[in-house]
């Protein structure tokens, strides 16, 4: 019985894997060429899923900064600066307008300096309550948005003070329960904390002025 190639369709040795006219792998088997391809396909895949877990992640980061999450920047900060006595994150927490109004020209070190002193004081005063060592914990229970008319009395109150024109383009009232603990005594309490976006960096306004 004749054998013909399955690729040419030429009449071939009966015995024979690959014809000897075309080079096709007969019977279904897989030259090493085919191999090849077949893991260079793996590879691309790999690659693909690889890449579209990278743009799922930056989506979520966009997501997070674009639609929320930031808002919650300027009480980290605030948070820190209360634990450690650390001016930086106060600066971090303030908004770009009051630094400039409050320091002019002063180099950052400078300023971490003088804001090294007020929030000394602050952590000291808790240590004197709960002990060393503080921690504080919160969480937001309740986000209001700030409506448009107060975020323009805002404005207007920036203005007058400092002369200055900013545009605050949104706002929450948070209703944040605090958790302080030393290593002496602990508390909790309740607090209301606004967060304004002014020329698009989230920060506090009322606990600082």
């Amino acid at each position: 019985m004749s054998k013909f190639c399955m690729q040419c369709g030429k009449e071939i040795e009966d015995s024979a894997d690959i014809c000897t006219f075309c080079g096709a792998a007969q019977g279904g088997g897989v030259t090493s060429g085919g191999t090849d391809t077949v893991k260079n396909t793996n590879k691309a895949v790999a690659v693909i899923i690889a890449a579209a877990a990278v743009i799922l992640v930056i989506l979520i980061v966009l997501v997070n900064l674009l639609f929320g999450g930031g808002y919650k920047k300027p009480v980290d900060n605030m948070v820190k600066a209360m634990e450690t006595g650390k001016g930086k994150y106060l600066y971090k927490a303030m908004p770009e307008f009051l630094i400039e109004y409050q320091y002019e020209d002063e180099k950052k070190s400078d300023i971490y300096d003088d804001l090294d002193e007020s929030m000394e004081l602050i952590t000291g005063m808790l240590e004197e309550e709960y002990g060393d060592d503080i921690k504080i914990s919160y969480k937001i229970k309740d986000k209001d948005k700030i409506d448009k008319d107060d975020l323009e009395d805002l404005e207007d109150s920036i203005k007058d003070k400092y002369d200055e024109k900013v545009r605050v383009s949104k706002g929450y009232e948070l209703k944040v329960k605090m958790k302080i603990k030393g290593d002496d005594d602990k508390d909790e309490d309740t607090t209301t904390i606004k967060v304004y976006k002014i020329e698009g960096d989230w920060c506090l306004m009322d606990s600082i002025f």
